[in-house]
């Protein structure tokens, strides 16, 4: 079973004392609630947006700048990078941890991006575009990039942007009706909290057949 805010609060606060860092429960608490995106304790405790905490969350992206920004409002500013340091910790030390990253950017590149790549060659969209061709698929390579939207200010889930190709094998025996596939879309992941994330995608993308060898046949003539 996951821990619950106060469980975590408390990891947080000894792991902090471990490292020399002089700190109240409270304002231990204060600090995991920044830096799971809440301005204040009060203002996760008020929260009808989901179950304080890490339940149900498969992965957890700190809210590092929040974090900073309470940790120096309440005199630790100094100490930041233990704070994040010992909630980081606290919540790995959980008996059903989920993934812990300390960027947008390091789930985006290690998680959704992995997940278009490894998923695209099966989308409806793409298979049908490939029937229009007479190759098969030789990879994928669809880069992810953080949206504009940040993801504690959604709501259900969070859309990152996904763009790329997938790279075909032409038959010889069959004319040549195009070897590369341009894809463009998001990748869906739902959440579990402010900045908590469930391990549940989706990939939606559009897909068609690029078409610029009729342009250099074009400009060949």
């Amino acid at each position: 079973m996951k821990s619950d805010f106060s469980s975590l609060a408390f990891v947080a606060r000894q792991n902090l004392v471990a490292s020399g860092v002089s700190i109240s429960l409270g304002h231990a608490q204060q600090l995991l609630a920044a830096s799971l995106g809440y301005g204040s304790l009060a203002a996760i405790q008020a929260s009808t947006e989901e179950a304080p905490g890490i339940a149900g969350a498969d992965f957890v992206i700190l809210d590092v700048a929040g974090l900073s920004a309470r940790a120096a409002s309440l005199g630790y500013g100094a100490a930041s990078d233990q704070i994040t340091d010992a909630i980081a910790s606290a919540i790995k030390s959980d008996p059903e941890p989920p993934a812990v990253f300390l960027t947008p950017l390091d789930f985006i590149e290690d998680v959704a991006g992995r997940f278009a790549n490894d998923t695209v060659m099966d989308h409806d969209a793409v298979s049908d575009a490939a029937a229009n061709t007479n190759a098969y698929f030789e990879g994928a390579y669809l880069e992810a990039t953080e949206p504009e939207e940040a993801l504690k200010d959604c709501r259900e889930f969070w859309e990152i942007p996904v763009e790329g190709n997938v790279g075909m094998d032409q038959d010889p025996e069959k004319p040549f009706s195009g070897d590369n596939i341009l894809v463009k879309g998001v990748v869906r992941v739902w959440k579990a909290g402010r900045v908590c994330l469930m391990n549940d995608m989706e990939l939606d993308i559009g897909a068609g057949v690029d078409d610029s060898y009729y342009d250099l046949d074009e400009a060949d003539a």
